[in-house]
């Protein structure tokens, strides 16, 4: 169902959004993104922030050479316009179909670095569900799990995010065929 709607929007392109569009939309979760804003306590909160987000963080900057931090202020941290640069240049090697996959799984995760180490691999949907989770999954493990709305949820989210990564990954890859002359 998830990919019938990525399909049919790009088709369609209801919104009539071009290329520059769709990954400016991507890039403006960069001010909002979820791994870059934390909490200054509980403490146990706190530290599982710090180590299960931050080792993505550091890959992102590595793998794009850019600078990111976070913040624990609500104006969130301060974003670099190189880094801009460099992730919209990023972008621009994707087509728009693809964009439109990459915005949709961006507005799933609420997170353009959990987003990009999930269509460069680098994550499991699992694991970026979970990363983009990890504050309602700490209260869950705290108060409890509603089950009928808390597993609804997250498996919604699973199938969203699964599909938008499957979306970009086949709008992205290419493959030729070579025949070979046989010799007698």
């Amino acid at each position: 169902m998830h990919l019938t709607t990525l399909c049919n929007t790009s088709l369609d392109n209801p919104t009539q959004r071009n290329k520059d569009q769709l990954i400016r939309a991507a890039v403006k979760f960069l001010d909002t993104d979820t791994i870059c804003y934390r909490v200054e306590e509980p403490e146990t909160l706190v530290e599982l922030q710090k180590n299960e987000w931050d080792p993505i963080i550091e890959w992102a900057e590595e793998r794009y050479g850019i600078e990111i931090g976070s913040s624990t202020s609500i104006m969130g941290p301060s974003i670099p316009a190189k880094t801009r640069e460099v992730l919209i240049s990023h972008l621009a090697s994707y087509n728009a179909w693809a964009l439109q996959g990459i915005e949709f799984v961006v507005t799933q995760l609420k997170s353009m670095l959990l987003t990009l180490g999930l269509v460069d691999r680098h994550l499991m949907v699992e694991q970026a569900v979970l990363l983009s989770r990890l504050e309602e999954e700490y209260q869950i493990q705290k108060w409890g799990n509603v089950e009928w709305a808390h597993d609804y949820e997250l498996q919604e989210l699973r199938a969203r995010t699964a599909a938008g990564a499957l979306f970009v990954h086949l709008c992205s890859e290419s493959t030729t065929v070579k025949h070979k002359l046989l010799q007698d």
